[in-house]
C-alpha cells in the first residue's frame, strides 16, 4: 500500500544510563564548565569502583548536552549498573562534594539518575544512533516530577543521588532478584513531566535517604499495623518490665516516673 511504513528489523536493545546535574542552572556561571566536565569523571570513577572499567571503555553513544550524560551497552550489565553502581555513585559524589565544599560552599554536584533498557539504534553513526523511543523515555523519567521532589526533601549535605528505574528495568532485574537490592528497597511512582506528555510507571531509588528541614510532607513512621503486616519483630510494652528486649518497633504506653530508671527495686537490693 503506498505510503505504508515498511516493516524494519527491531535496532539492538540497550540498556541506558542517563544522569543530569541537580540545580546546574543555579550554579555561578563561573563553575558551569567545571561541573559539566566533572560529571563523566564522576561517572567513571564510579563504574571502575563497581568494577565496570570495562562496559565504561565500551560504552556507546556517549553524549552530553551541558548538564546531562547518556550512554548505552549491553542489557546483560542492567543489574550491575543497579548495584553496585548507584550506591557507589553516591560515594563518589561524597567525596567530591568535599573537594567542591573547600571551594565554595554552594558549590554542588548532586546528580539524578535514570535507567531504562529498549531497542536503541547502534551502528555506528554519530548522527542517528540513539535517537530512538527508550532514549526519549530515559529522558523523560530523568526529568519527571517524582525524582525531582524526592531530591528537594532530601538533604544536600547527605543524598548526593537518586534514581528513577522505567517499570521494565524493575520487571526485568529488580523483581526477579537480578540485584542484591530487595523491592521494597524502592518506592513505586507516577513519573510525570509538567508539560509534556507523559506518565509512566517508574520506580525511585535512592542510596543514601536523608530529609530536609522544614518540609511538610515527611512519610509518617510505621505503625503497629504496618510492622506487623510487614512480619516485622514487635515489642510492645504496657507497663514497667525488668526483662531486655530488641524488636523493630516499641510502643509504651505508660509514663515512667523521671527517676524510675535510677531506682533499685527491692527484689535486686543486696541485703
Amino acid at each position: 500500500m503506498d505510503g505504508a511504513i515498511p516493516t524494519r528489523l527491531l535496532p539492538p536493545y540497550r540498556a541506558l544510563l542517563a544522569v543530569d546535574i541537580v540545580k546546574f542552572s543555579a550554579a555561578k556561571g563561573v563553575f558551569l564548565g567545571d561541573l559539566h566536565e566533572l560529571v563523566p569523571e564522576v561517572l567513571e570513577r564510579a563504574m571502575n569502583l563497581s568494577g565496570l572499567q570495562e562496559v565504561w571503555n565500551a560504552r556507546r553513544f556517549p553524549d552530553s548536552a551541558g548538564d546531562d550524560y547518556i550512554f548505552g551497552t549491553d542489557p546483560a550489565w542492567l543489574p550491575l549498573l543497579v548495584s553496585p553502581l548507584l550506591a557507589n555513585l553516591q560515594t563518589v559524589l561524597e567525596e567530591m562534594d568535599h573537594r567542591l565544599a573547600a571551594r565554595d560552599r554552594n558549590l554542588r554536584l548532586r546528580l539524578r539518575a535514570a535507567l531504562h533498557v529498549g531497542p536503541v539504534p547502534d551502528s555506528g553513526d554519530p548522527v542517528r544512533d540513539r535517537i530512538s523511543e527508550p532514549t526519549v523515555t530515559t529522558f523523560r523519567l530523568l526529568n519527571s516530577t517524582p525524582i525531582n521532589d524526592m531530591l528537594k526533601r532530601s538533604h544536600p549535605d547527605v543524598t548526593q543521588t537518586a534514581a528513577v528505574l522505567s517499570q521494565r528495568v524493575f520487571d526485568d532485574v529488580i523483581r526477579p532478584g537480578y540485584t542484591t537490592l530487595h523491592p521494597s528497597e524502592l518506592t513505586s511512582a507516577t513519573a510525570e513531566v509538567p508539560g509534556k506528555d507523559f506518565a509512566e510507571p517508574a520506580w525511585l531509588y535512592v542510596p543514601r535517604p536523608s530529609w530536609q528541614a522544614g518540609t511538610q510532607d515527611r512519610p509518617a513512621a510505621p505503625t503497629v499495623e504496618a510492622e506487623k503486616a510487614n512480619g516485622s519483630p514487635l515489642a510492645v510494652f504496657h507497663a514497667p518490665v525488668g526483662q531486655s528486649n530488641t524488636a523493630h518497633h516499641m510502643q509504651v504506653s505508660q509514663t515512667l516516673p523521671a527517676d524510675f530508671f535510677g531506682r533499685e527495686s527491692k527484689g535486686d537490693r543486696s541485703e
